[in-house]
């Protein structure tokens, strides 16, 4: 049988999202795979994060992450079956405990590996580039320096460019909640979302839709999408992208 590993090869890069040190057992450095520091290049490259309690920061910052994001992810540290396979349901793209043996981690980790290379890892509107698994947002080629939930906005807002992203999508998408809380923390992150598009000069790429909810508009053809700026086009609910 054929082997798919290449050691060193950009198809076996990994970047480590958990507290503390890597699980000596889930290093996969240990197998000749290159760990990626924050700021490197990103591509064909997989996360690794550790399950931790639901309210846990570092956990916190891993849910935040967009739903195509999970696809990338190997959870360590999931205990129980029932546990595993909730994590699968939530799209992960695996889920092992640390007691799996090193061979078999690995293999799931070459798996997860090739399936990245058939998933979009960037986007490009006008001005506005993206880069999924990096979480980095450009603007004229400057960057951005958002955090997680402000590139998760973004991000959702740039499934549709040009139509409306209704409040209640966008907690569902990005905060993974199924109510309307009685916060105003999509306005805050959006605030914040919108001076640091205006810093790299991307003025005005985010309208309020006179229903609620926001849109993104930013070349030629979005513009021409949202006809009625700022009300923009009509909702449409996020589809998330149909499993490998």
């Amino acid at each position: 049988m054929a082997s798919y590993h290449v050691r060193g090869s950009a198809l076996h890069r990994f970047r480590w999202l958990g507290p503390g040190a890597i699980p000596q057992g889930c290093d996969l450095r240990q197998s000749g795979w290159i760990l990626e520091e924050a700021g490197e290049p990103s591509t064909e490259c997989i996360i690794l994060a550790q399950a931790s309690e639901p309210d846990g920061h570092a956990w916190g910052d891993v849910l935040a992450l967009p739903q195509e994001v999970r696809r990338f992810i190997l959870v360590v540290g999931a205990a129980d079956a029932h546990e595993r396979a909730a994590l699968l349901k939530e799209g992960f793209g695996e889920a092992v405990s640390c007691t799996i043996e090193p061979g078999e981690f690995e293999a799931r980790a070459s798996r997860l590996a090739e399936l990245t290379r058939w998933l979009p890892r960037h986007r490009r509107l006008g001005d506005l580039e993206l880069d999924l698994l990096a979480r980095k947002a450009y603007g004229f080629g400057k960057p951005m320096n958002l955090n997680p939930r402000e590139f998760a906005l973004l991000w959702r807002l740039s499934d549709t460019p040009g139509e409306t992203v209704t409040k209640q999508d966008l907690l569902h998408d990005v905060w993974r909640l199924g109510f309307m809380p009685e916060t105003n923390s999509i306005a805050v992150h959006m605030s914040r979302l919108r001076r640091k598009l205006e810093f790299v000069g991307l003025t005005g790429a985010i309208a309020t839709a006179s229903a609620g909810g926001y849109c993104l508009a930013l070349s030629d053809s979005t513009m021409a999408a949202a006809a009625h700026f700022p009300q923009c086009g009509a909702p449409r609910r996020h589809t998330v992208l149909a499993a490998l």
